[in-house]
């Protein structure tokens, strides 16, 4: 169990880096205004899940979950509570749709490379 602190550490981390970089890069407020953040961060957040997934494979969903709630915090942190937080959190939900099917698949070949 202590391993997962490490690893939700990771996902976080990972996440709110994604959010941060595309941003500076772009010179957005927010990084999912870029081109950037779909042709990059989201399969990086997909590529890092995934990743987790397949050597966490327990519950292997919470790995595609936990970059986009990263992204969230940064996004908060750094932006404040706005008047759409709410739309703001549904778009996260949705955009987290990839990420956790890439844990999901993770997570399927890690516990069957871990039977055989």
């Amino acid at each position: 169990m202590k391993k997962d602190y490490y690893l939700y550490l990771v996902a976080i981390t990972f996440g709110a880096a994604i959010w941060y970089f595309i941003a500076a890069a772009s010179g957005r407020r927010e990084a999912w205004d870029s081109g950037l953040y779909f042709t990059m961060g989201m399969p990086a957040v997909c590529l890092i899940s995934f990743a987790l997934g397949f050597f966490a494979p327990v519950r292997s969903w919470r790995w595609g979950i936990a970059p986009l709630f990263g992204q969230f915090i940064w996004m908060l942190l750094t932006q404040g509570v706005g008047n759409l937080l709410p739309l703001g959190i549904i778009v996260f939900a949705v955009l987290s749709v990839p990420s956790v099917l890439a844990a999901l698949f993770g997570g399927f070949l890690g516990a069957r490379k871990a039977q055989h």
